[in-house]
């Protein structure tokens, strides 16, 4: 079995994913697990999958995984970690908002039991290298409160793009998910304090890199409503196992 599964989900990043895979390889190649690299495609229609299948021939533990067409974030990472093989599948966001070296600090975790890590930004001793604008920082921190009121209480920080499950978290939690687009990160979470999950919550360095496909008047205002979904998934019981 392989050690860390690396999943990027990506989306027309044929500029950006150059560094990012860079970085993800200078790491693991020191690493002292064994590894593999998911690139889960988005439905990309720029040069993102031709640049993956060329890396991918260089360096044979990269993998492209890919969506017929575009269909959010989402579900890319739920393709992502579901085609992954490692015993822990760490998805990370393209633009090195977060450094791979931050998973210095996830390891000793993961190797205590934990079953969720994730990346946070309001921990204390977090470090905001480079913050988000303000509108986008006040939304986020809304989005954060409602998150913890509607979803799960004791996380401080749901969106950051650095989260790691094992492979029994990501049996339990991906294949339930029903969210594709931006509140996904709340709805995976969520489905694994339901199902039992020990969650971590690991402060980070964080950086916030130009580029960002996030649409604050359409997504901002559809993550909201995605919260009330989740909570109206679940009471329809929609996020049982099924047979």
């Amino acid at each position: 079995m392989i050690d860390l599964s690396v999943v990027i989900p990506t989306y027309n990043e044929e500029k950006r994913l150059g560094p990012a895979l860079a970085e993800t390889l200078d790491y693991l190649r020191r690493a002292p697990e064994s590894w593999e690299v998911v690139i889960a495609d988005d439905g990309s229609v720029d040069g993102t999958r031709a640049y993956v299948e060329e890396q991918a021939r260089r360096e044979p533990r990269i993998r492209l995984v890919r969506l017929p067409e575009n269909r959010g974030k989402g579900a890319a990472v739920r393709l992502g970690m579901l085609e992954a093989k490692g015993r822990w599948r760490l998805f990370r966001d393209a633009d090195r908002s977060t450094a791979m070296a931050e998973f210095d600090r996830f390891r000793p975790l993961l190797a205590a039991g934990a079953d969720v890590v994730i990346a946070s930004r309001r921990l204390p001793g977090a470090n905001l290298a480079r913050p988000q604008f303000l509108p986008r920082r006040l939304l986020g921190m809304g989005f954060t409160r409602l998150c913890r009121w509607a979803l799960v209480e004791d996380v401080v920080d749901f969106t950051c793009g650095f989260k790691c499950f094992t492979d029994r978290a990501s049996a339990a939690v991906f294949p339930l998910q029903l969210l594709e687009r931006w509140g996904f990160d709340g709805e995976i979470l969520f489905l694994a304090k339901r199902a039992g999950l020990r969650i971590e919550q690991v402060p980070v360095t964080w950086n916030d890199e130009a580029g960002s496909k996030v649409r604050v008047l359409i997504d901002v205002p559809r993550s909201f409503w995605e919260l009330v979904l989740i909570r109206w998934n679940a009471l329809r019981g929609m996020y049982r196992a099924k047979p």
